[in-house]
This record gives structure tokens, sequence and C-alpha cells, in this order.
């Protein structure tokens, strides 16, 4: 059955920018019917799993098209992520629990199909798994129920037991490439075309990442790789006040996210009729305050990729590269001024200081302590004290 004449083509569904095989093979499977029962998206976090969870929830449970219309009542509630078909789920803190797979994944998967007629459960960083969720969830997979797919995403295979990857239909994606990235940056809220080109070398090939220096995270990033002349020209003080600074924007973000998630409630209760199902409202509950944890932890990564990022450049002047070949050579004297002071052995060991602070946020360390911390320690070097 085609979709209604009146119906114009959705630009959002099978939209995955830089992810144009991963689109072939997804639309193929659904048209010829052998879309199997479990997939890992492998590949880096965050360049397009999410979309491609979404429009493949469009493609099952659209009335219209094989493959989704994409203007349907169902097509854009799964486009929005709010369609009862698709579940998605996130580490709780650091990891995935055993705890989490028998009380909440497994469950889902063994409810009968509702609305659509099929169960998409996506999972999150599959790759945070602890061993023991990683057993647990391996019945699931042993004994898949009909109609429900399975899409894991993958980062890093190595640390997912082969028992498991083994039962999953492998699907690449691939790092977005700097074209692709300036075509996302190209419709993005930026100044002007140097705090574009910026953003495209700063991101690190994240499209989330690129969104966030878009919305103030700019501003951000120049703050922090100025920190090292700061903490120079004025007093150790400078860590404690940039470590606050980075607080209240991790807040703000925290903020958002509620906001975002209120939102997608009222949206699932008008499609629900008014009242959610207890189950439903469980899991909103539990994901806002996922969200509200990632949006903080993400502004704090995002800081500290900034410095980083910095620190590589500095390390590249100070050991005879050419600024213009650099994340920041926009910033050229501000680069040659901080390798002119601060060593190659003192930059190699705050590059190691601050990877090690990634290392320990992604293990649920507190942020605002581990950030403090990182930058007294920082200041200190800077201060040669």
């Amino acid at each position: 059955m085609s979709a209604p004449a009146s119906h114009a083509p959705a630009p959002a569904l099978w939209q995955i920018p830089g992810q144009a095989r991963v689109v072939e093979v997804l639309q193929r499977a659904v048209a010829g019917g052998e879309l199997g029962h479990a997939w890992a998206f492998t590949g880096p976090e965050g360049v397009g799993q999410e979309q491609a969870a979404r429009s493949l929830t469009a493609a099952l449970v659209c009335p219209h098209e094989p493959t989704g219309c994409g203007v349907c009542k169902a097509c854009e509630r799964a486009l929005a992520g709010t369609h009862p078909a698709l579940q998605a789920f996130s580490p709780t803190g650091a990891l995935h629990r055993v705890e989490d797979v028998r009380t909440r994944w497994l469950p889902a998967a063994a409810l009968s199909a509702g609305e659509g007629g099929w169960k998409i459960l996506h999972v999150r960083m599959a790759d945070r798994m602890n061993l023991a969720a990683a057993n647990a969830f391996l019945k699931g997979l042993e004994e898949p129920p009909g109609r429900t797919v399975w899409l894991l995403d993958v980062a890093d295979p190595d640390a997912l037991p082969e028992t498991i990857l083994s039962r999953c239909r492998p699907l690449r994606f691939a790092a977005l490439d700097a074209s692709t990235l300036a075509d996302l940056a190209a419709d993005l809220p930026f100044d002007d075309d140097e705090d574009r080109a910026l953003a495209v070398r700063a991101c690190l090939g994240s499209p989330a990442r690129l969104a966030e220096l878009a919305d103030g995270g700019l501003a951000a990033l120049r703050r922090h790789r100025a920190v090292l002349r700061r903490m120079r020209a004025e007093t150790q003080a400078v860590a404690l006040e940039e470590a606050f600074a980075i607080e209240q924007r991790a807040e703000a973000h925290a903020k958002a996210a509620e906001r975002a998630v209120a939102e997608q409630r009222r949206r699932l209760e008008e499609a629900h009729g008014g009242s959610l199902p207890r189950e439903l409202a469980a899991e909103l509950d539990s994901a806002e305050t996922r969200r509200k944890r990632d949006a903080r932890t993400a502004v704090v990564r995002g800081a500290l990729d900034d410095l980083a990022s910095w620190y590589r450049d500095v390390l590249l002047v100070a050991t005879g590269g050419d600024p213009a070949e650099a994340v920041h050579a926009d910033d050229p004297e501000g680069l040659v001024a901080d390798a002119a002071v601060v060593r190659p052995p003192a930059l190699l060991a705050g590059l190691d200081a601050i990877l090690a602070t990634r290392e320990a946020l992604a293990a649920n360390a507190q942020p605002r302590l581990a950030v403090e911390a990182l930058l007294m320690g920082l200041a200190a070097d800077a201060l040669g004290r």
C-alpha cells in the first residue's frame, strides 16, 4: 500500500549523514524480509546510530510503505523517538548492570508486540555491559521472540563477549569526514565561517559535539584553551573559577534535558489517550535521571576534550610543528606563547592527567571534584610549583 498522495517526502526518514551504506543495508533488509533478530551497530559513538534506530522503527511500523513513508503519524512518532515499538536502554552510571538486563531488557523483549506489531530494543553503548550483564543478556539473544529486533551500539567490539557479537549481524557505521561535518555545520547557528571551521576541527568527528559547540560550546572552548595563560597571569584561583563555570554549564544542559523529557512525556501521554502505562511512566522517570546525568557528563567531557586538544596542539608547536596544522590553528599566537613557557614533559604529564580524568569520569567519579583536582594540578604545573 502506498502513502496518501498528499504526503510529501519526509527529509528526516533515512537521512543519516555520512552513512549511505548503512541506509542501503537496512532498507534492503526490511524490504526483503531479512531483518533478523539482532544487529551490532559498530563504529564511533554518535555518528547516526540513534537516527538509524528511529528510521528502522518507522519502516517497520509504517502502514503505508515497506521502508516507511516518513509522514504518517506512526512514522512521525518513530522518528521523534516516541513510538511505543521503540525502547532504548542506556547505562546506569558507567555500566549496564545485570539488574537492568533482568528487570527491564528481557521483560521488554518477552512482552507481546503492541502498536505497530514490532519491538525494536535499542541498547545504547552496549559495550559497557559488565560480564554478569552480558551473560544474562546472552540468554535473551539465544531465544529471540518473534518480531523483536535488538540493536546494539558497539564502539569497542573487544569489550563484548564473542558469544554476543556472533549472534548479531554486524553493521559498520563510518566515522564522519570533514566534508560531512562541514555540511552539518552549515545548518547550525555559528556566527561566521571561522567559527564554523574551528568547530568542525574541534568536534573530533562527533555530530553531537558539533551541535554542542554551536550551542554556546565554542565560547566555552575558547575559555578552556586560555586556561594556561590565565593561570600564569593570575593565580591558581583560576582553576576553581573554571571548574565552577564548567559545573554551571553542565547544570544548564541538565535542565534542558529535563525539559526535553517533559516534552516527550507530554507527547506520549497524548499518544496514549492522556494516561501512560505504569511501565512506560517508570521508564520516563528513569530516562529523565539518565538524560540529566548524561547531559552533565557530556559538558564535562567536552571541556576535557577541549583541554586535551589544546595541550596536544601546544605540544605540536613546542616540538617544532606548524601551528597551521593544529586543531586550534585560528590561535597561533596562543599556541606559540604556551609552547614557549610550558615544556614538552609538562605538556605530556598534563595530557596524561586530562585523559586520566576522562577515564575517571567514565567510571562515575564526581565531575566537579575530578575537574577541580585536574585544574589545580595543571595550575601547579603552569606556575612551576
